[in-house]
This record gives C-alpha cells, sequence and structure tokens, in this order.
C-alpha cells in the first residue's frame, strides 16, 4: 500500500519505511527459506554491499537496491489474486478443457498459444490451468513436450505483456522506453518464437514420441468462449486504460486494479450462493494471509536489486563500455554477445534481473551504439528463454513440480535445444528489423 501511496504523494520517508518493511518481512521469513535460496541470496546481498562499500555514497547505493524492489513485489501481490477466480470460473475451465482435448497433430500449438493467451493476462494462474495434461501423462518423451509446448507459450508473453516481471523489470532499466513502443514487436516475436518451438518438435521430438491416445472431443459452447473473452478483455482494459488515464506504472496500476478485480469476479462466480459475500471476504482474507508465501520472490528480487545496483556501481559504466566497444567493433556482433551472455548466466544460476539491472548499469544501450528499443526487445526476449533454462527461475521450479523431475533436468536437458534455436531466430529478425530502420 505504501507503495502505492508513494506513487502519488512522493515522500522520502515512505520509501524509506517501505524498505525498511521488506527488510523487516526477509529477517522473519528467513528461516523458512530453501536452503539453496538463502546461500544465494546472502551471496547476492554480500556481493552487491561489498560493490557499494566502494561508492562514496555507498548507504544511498544499498537503499536504492532494496526500493527497486518495491514495485516488483507489488506485482507479485497483485497477480497473487487472480489464482483464486481462475480456479473456479466455469468459462476458464471450458476453455482448458477445449485445449487440452486436441488431437496429437495440433496439440503442441493449441497449448503453446492457449497458455499464451491465457498467461499473458492471468500470469503464472493461467499458466496452472492446463498443467494437468502434464501431469497426468505416463509417457517421459510426451512428458517432456508437453511441458515444453507449456514453457515456450507461457515465457514468450514476456515479449509484450504488461503483467509480467520480465516487462516491468526492463521498462524500469530502460526508462526510455515505454510498453506501447515495445509490445507490438514483442507480439510478433513471440509468434515466431511459438512456431520455431512447434518446428522443433515436430522435427526432432514428435517421430520419435508415443502418442497418448485419442481423447474425447470437447467443443467448447459460445457462451464460454465469450465470457472467457470478456473476463480477460475486461482485466486487460481496466489496467491500460487507469495507467493510461493516471499516468500509472503497470506494478501500481495492477496493485489497484488486481484485488478488486478479483474480488468482483470471485463474487460473481459465487453470486449464486447465498453465502457468497462471505465467500468472498474469506477469498480475501485467504490472499492477504498468503502473502508471506512471497519470501522466495521477496529475497530473489531484493538480493538480485541490491547484487546489481552495488556491483554496477563498482565498475565504470564508461570503461566497461570502452573496453566492449574496443573488442567488439560490430553492433551486431555485440547483440549476439549480450544474448549468450544472457542466457549462459541464467543456465548457471543467475537470475534475469540480475542479468537486466547489471547489464542497463554499467553498459547502456546509447554507450555501446545501440537503440534502446532494440536492446530492450533483446532483453525481453532473453528474459523468457532463460527462465526455461535456468534452474533457479520460478518457471522451471513450478513445471519440476508438475512433471516430476528436478529442475536442472529441464533447464539443462530439455528445453537449451529449442531454446537457443530460439534466441537464434530472434537474433536474426532483430537485427535485420536493425538495418531495414537504421
Amino acid at each position: 500500500m505504501s507503495t502505492i501511496v508513494d506513487f502519488f504523494q512522493p515522500q522520502p520517508i515512505l520509501e524509506n519505511v517501505t524498505s525498511a518493511m521488506i527488510v523487516l518481512f526477509l529477517v522473519f521469513e528467513f528461516g523458512n527459506l530453501p536452503r539453496a535460496q538463502q546461500i544465494a541470496g546472502l551471496v547476492l546481498i554480500v556481493v552487491g554491499i561489498a560493490g557499494a562499500a566502494s561508492s562514496s555514497d555507498w548507504q544511498d547505493v544499498l537503499l536504492d537496491g532494496i526500493a527497486r524492489s518495491r514495485a516488483f513485489l507489488l506485482l507479485f501481490f497483485a497477480v497473487s489474486w487472480l489464482q483464486f477466480p481462475v480456479s473456479r470460473s466455469p468459462a476458464l475451465r471450458a476453455v482448458r478443457q477445449a485445449i487440452i482435448n486436441q488431437p496429437s497433430g495440433r496439440r503442441f500449438l493449441f497449448l503453446s498459444f492457449g497458455v499464451h493467451v491465457l498467461g499473458s493476462v492471468l500470469n503464472l494462474a493461467g499458466l496452472s490451468l492446463l498443467t494437468v495434461m502434464v501431469e497426468e501423462q505416463k509417457d517421459k518423451l510426451m512428458r517432456r513436450r508437453l511441458s515444453l509446448a507449456l514453457m515456450q507459450g507461457f515465457t514468450s508473453a514476456s515479449l509484450w505483456s504488461p503483467f509480467y516481471i520480465g516487462m516491468v523489470v526492463v521498462l524500469v532499466a530502460l526508462p526510455s522506453l515505454s510498453w506501447q513502443q515495445v509490445a507490438p514487436g514483442g507480439a510478433a516475436l513471440a509468434a515466431v518464437l511459438m512456431v520455431s518451438s512447434w518446428a522443433y518438435d515436430r522435427v526432432m521430438l514428435r517421430q520419435r514420441g508415443i502418442d497418448d491416445g485419442v481423447r474425447k472431443k470437447f467443443i467448447i459452447s459460445k457462451s464460454d468462449m465469450l465470457r472467457a473473452f470478456v473476463i480477460m478483455a475486461l482485466l486487460m482494459s481496466s489496467v491500460m486504460i487507469l495507467a493510461e488515464i493516471a499516468s500509472t506504472s503497470i506494478p501500481v496500476t495492477l496493485g489497484l486494479v488486481g484485488p478488486i478485480f478479483s474480488a468482483v469476479w470471485y463474487w460473481a462466480i459465487q453470486r449464486s450462493s447465498p453465502n457468497a459475500l462471505r465467500h468472498t471476504g474469506a477469498m480475501v482474507v485467504q490472499v492477504v494471509a498468503g502473502s508471506c508465501m512471497l519470501r522466495n520472490e521477496a529475497m530473489m528480487f531484493v538480493a538480485a536489486n541490491v547484487f546489481g545496483v552495488g556491483l554496477a556501481s563498482a565498475i565504470p559504466a564508461g570503461d566497461l563500455s570502452a573496453a566492449v566497444n574496443n573488442l567488439i567493433c560490430c553492433a551486431d556482433l555485440k547483440l549476439l554477445a549480450i544474448i549468450l551472455t544472457f542466457l549462459l548466466s541464467a543456465m548457471m544460476g543467475l537470475h534475469p534481473v540480475i542479468i537486466v539491472i547489471f547489464f542497463a548499469a554499467v553498459l547502456p544501450p546509447a554507450s555501446i551504439g545501440l537503440s534502446d528499443w532494440t536492446v530492450g526487445l533483446i532483453y525481453l526476449a532473453c528474459w523468457g528463454l532463460s527462465t526455461q533454462i535456468s534452474p533457479v527461475s520460478g518457471t522451471n521450479l513450478f513445471m519440476s513440480r508438475v512433471a516430476k523431475v528436478p529442475p536442472h533436468i529441464i533447464s539443462w536437458r530439455w528445453a537449451p535445444p529449442s531454446t537457443f534455436l530460439g534466441a537464434f531466430v530472434v537474433y536474426i529478425i532483430v537485427i535485420t528489423i536493425r538495418h531495414m530502420t537504421m
């Protein structure tokens, strides 16, 4: 709440109070974090503080790193409200049934594009709707194919959806960019990525797969389709209209719209029950009480921001930019280096937020002869691709539980071929557009 108030009535005290509350939350919840995340978070924070210590105003650098995480945590909290009405919506259940009952020849595309559309508005709640297809799959290769279809469709929405944390991070890191500037190109790239992933599956995996039989045909009714469309259109338009009228950032807008929209939606689902209001109130209490479950996200994003800001303050941006320009003179090769560094760092366990914040701070696009639009599009594409091959990404951890395999199996064995193919496709398209618009 203080983050929202601070946006409309900026007060230094509010930023300090919110940052202190975040630190206290992490202190109290630290013991409930997985051991690996405790170690990773502490290492990132210590390195960030060490980097900030080299600056004369290291206290401000440290506070800035913590304060930057406020917007991201607000987005996570806002999106968490959606999971309750989504799981109970008859219209969205019908959409899920229509998608998962497609014949084997077109199931991959329907899964990818279906979860892409649902996830672009409903975020992780949209992905969870369709995971039942992976959970009930017995054949290991089919589990791999269906998991990759879901991951590719879901993560590629980061290229254009304002409801994704990747979009928020990139827009914060490159403040000259707006959502309206990158969304059209991002949406086109997302479609190409899903088609390239489908082509890889069809050529390399499908011929060796074992089909899971013919599913009972399910035809979704026009009323269910219309209701599902209206729900997502209302949510998207509410966010976009408020952001345009009030000039609010996406996290702040979602923080205002998400809880109210979810409560009204949940009540509408329960309205035939005499206890609809009581059930809705119980849902609100459950969401607020469950906010402590955001401890993992809070630790990761606070640690990543402190690390990125602290390290960036210790490295002179001008010196690093000059070194990169001397080492790589061709702009196209610089883009390739960014993509490879991004993806390989993610495979080694660095969260994408660390990479984006660090790159944006020490290698501003203009300093290496690239436009913000070009670099922003590359960051957005790499964000989605890297979450598939990072063993610590939220999407990977979620899908590993669904597919019942360790996260490193997905990130280091299943996903890399289609991920690096997608990265190559993105690179070719972006440099082609870049040369056409020069």
